[in-house]
């Protein structure tokens, strides 16, 4: 590419000084640096911390696939080269919502990203280096030189090989003293859900959660509460029973008769959850990114898919549809086949309508099936688009990849920005309206899109639809006249009443087995184990939860204990909540010699390590305040 070459003429003639050993400050170190907002730093980096360094720059846009799919490369060369290497993100937002910097902050959490990162809204970097696509990798040399210039993807071995080139050339003399780093996710609080992706319904019973941030998937009742944990929550890909499964950033579902499928984001597969074995099976992918299919071509178990965002039975029950983001394409899944084939998208990123070879799509996130029909978003293009049984595409809303916006109306006026999730029925479409913080609605009988629930500014505000807001959604199903939205940047499940017109939040949490009154105690507690001590009267008795080491009392699960007085009147004396039974110690109210006491509940306890086994353990403890013990050790193992 000739502009390629002459980037690299231009900032090397840049009135940086000549390659000496006093590495030099130079215009390069100073363009970097120009801008004030950083992320994953204590404070913003000077060109003094860049001098003497090799940086490798990554111009990147936080809703861009090809941006996301360079990730692990740039971390292998992290853990490859070390403090050799020192990596900076260059964040150039192609949509408004991107210019944010909370929004970015959130995708430097969502995709792990450690390196400092510096919010360049106004392109001001991007122009000094003449980049013009998103990704773009640029090598700097110790001296403030540019190297090279790298676009797109697919440059590992030529990028490898630059930077030996540069560690053999400089050696000892690199800067490898530590940046002012301060990561994003040691400011993040611990919540029970990280990043909902997408959520979907299970007979209408049941939600399915891809809980992406924490590499699982949750399934709930309509009440939020924690039914099953499919995957140990490392990130990984590895099969095996709900404990031993592991995922990467997973994302879209579909669900029939116990069995259900997955677009395991990260790891470039396809997986299968049997909810009655309590199993996850890999049916395609090893972790390597795929690529394309060709029109005619097909693929088997050992075809690698690429980004794949979510799926869909279409046709029939028989097969699945992909969005395969990675490769701007559709493809489909031959369940009792086990193979591949193409159903649209020539691989180029655009917006082209009609049948292959002319159809192109742009990094497609959605899917709505319908009958004969298979309703879509394109999220780069910020469209709304629907393929039939025939293979022929049409687009509804959208026009153009830079052409996004907040606007109600029928093709030729309305805009989306960046939608990614997508449910309906026989009359509407209900879209997930990523960037514009908000659920949309499509008529399909009008052509109408409508504005309908949120509106074009983030928040988290319960109430009507107009006045509530959203973060992100990525994800929506329909149970009923309820929709269910997965609001991934807020890591709740929003509801919306369809009937009522009201949005509110689901509590998603574990949920404690209901401690009754002690007349009728019975035995149906999980894990239960009885004792009984005798005890001093008339004085306060400490209770001690013994752990082993490693393990610790879980911070956020509903773990509860409660004091009961046994008498004519059966009533619970006291609770114990999880914020004082979390420290391992409690002490009971001074018992007297009148009434027998029992200490009854549940504790939740999990390892120490991160993202580890959780453990579930029941007590029913009768105390006898009749001369005794002053401590009591309960063994929480």
């Amino acid at each position: 590419m000739k502009w390629l070459a002459a980037l690299l003429l231009l900032l090397s003639a840049m009135p940086a000084n000549a390659e000496d050993s006093s590495m030099p400050i130079t215009e390069v170190h100073r363009a970097i640096t120009s801008q004030p907002i950083w992320l994953n730093t204590s404070r913003a980096l000077t060109p003094e911390d860049l001098k003497g360094r090799i940086v490798l720059l990554d111009f990147w846009t936080l809703g861009c696939i090809n941006c996301m799919d360079i990730i692990p490369d740039l971390k292998y060369r992290e853990q490859t080269f070390g403090d050799k290497l020192t990596v900076i993100g260059v964040h150039s937002a192609k949509f408004a919502n991107e210019k944010d910097t909370v929004n970015i902050r959130n995708a430097v959490l969502r995709y792990g990203l450690v390196h400092p990162v510096v919010n360049d809204a106004d392109f001001l970097i991007w122009k000094k280096f003449g980049v013009r696509a998103w990704p773009t990798l640029i090598l700097i040399s110790p001296t403030g030189l540019v190297t090279s210039v790298y676009a797109g993807e697919g440059n590992r071995d030529a990028l490898e090989a630059d930077i030996h080139t540069l560690i053999k050339k400089y050696d000892d003399k690199i800067v490898t003293s530590a940046l002012p780093l301060l990561p994003e996710s040691s400011k993040q609080a611990k919540m029970e859900l990280n990043f909902p992706a997408k959520i979907i319904a299970q007979d209408n019973e049941h939600l399915i959660i891809a809980d992406s941030g924490h590499n699982r998937i949750l399934v709930t009742d309509l009440q939020g509460a924690l039914q099953q944990t499919i995957g140990n929550g490392t990130q990984g890909l590895k099969d095996g029973n709900f404990v031993q499964a592991e995922f990467f950033n997973p994302h879209g579902m579909a669900y029939k008769d116990g069995a259900l499928y997955v677009a395991d984001l990260g790891n470039h597969a396809l997986r299968l959850v049997d909810l009655k074995q309590q199993r996850v099976t890999t049916l395609a992918g090893t972790g390597e990114q795929g690529h394309r299919l060709g029109q005619g071509e097909t693929g088997d178990a050992k075809t690698a898919p690429s980004s794949p965002w979510d799926v869909a039975f279409f046709p029939d029950e028989n097969h699945l549809a992909i969005a395969m983001a990675g490769t701007h394409q559709l493809w489909s899944y031959d369940i009792q086949g086990h193979t591949f084939s193409l159903l649209a998208g020539n691989g180029q990123e655009a917006i082209d309508d009609g049948k292959l070879p002319g159809n192109s799509l742009s990094q497609p996130s959605g899917l709505f099936a319908a009958g004969n029909l298979l309703y879509f978003t394109d999220a780069e293009s910020s469209a709304l688009r629907v393929i039939d049984k025939n293979g022929v595409i049409k687009t509804l809303i959208g026009k153009g990849l830079f052409d996004f916006g907040y606007k109600e109306g029928m093709r030729d006026q309305a805009l989306l920005q960046h939608c990614s999730g997508l449910t309906g029925d026989a009359e509407n479409l209900y879209i997930a309206d990523t960037y514009n913080h908000s659920v949309r609605r499509y008529s399909i009988k009008d052509g109408t899109l409508y504005n309908y629930a949120g509106h074009d500014l983030r928040g988290k505000i319960d109430g009507a639809l107009a006045q509530a807001n959203f973060n992100e959604p990525g994800g929506i199903t329909r149970i009923g006249e309820r929709l269910y939205v997965a609001d991934t940047n807020n890591h709740l499940i929003r509801v919306i009443d369809m009937k009522v017109g009201t949005v509110s939040t689901l509590d998603v949490a574990p949920k404690a087995p209901k401690m009754p009154e002690l007349g009728t105690l019975n035995d149906n507690l999980p894990n239960l184990q009885k004792l009984s001590f005798a005890v001093v009267r008339n004085a306060a008795i400490d209770v001690i939860l013994e752990l082993k080491p490693g393990w610790h009392i879980n911070y956020d699960a509903p773990s509860e204990l409660g004091l009961y007085i046994q008498a004519d009147t059966n009533m619970r004396k006291q609770v114990f909540t999880k914020e004082q039974l979390r420290g391992g110690h409690i002490t009971l109210p001074k018992l007297t010699d009148d009434y027998t006491h029992r200490l009854r509940g549940t504790l939740y306890y999990c390892a120490d390590a991160k993202s580890s086994l959780c453990m579930i353990k029941s007590f029913d403890v009768t105390l006898t305040p009749t001369g005794g013990e002053k401590q009591i050790t309960l063994p929480v193992y």
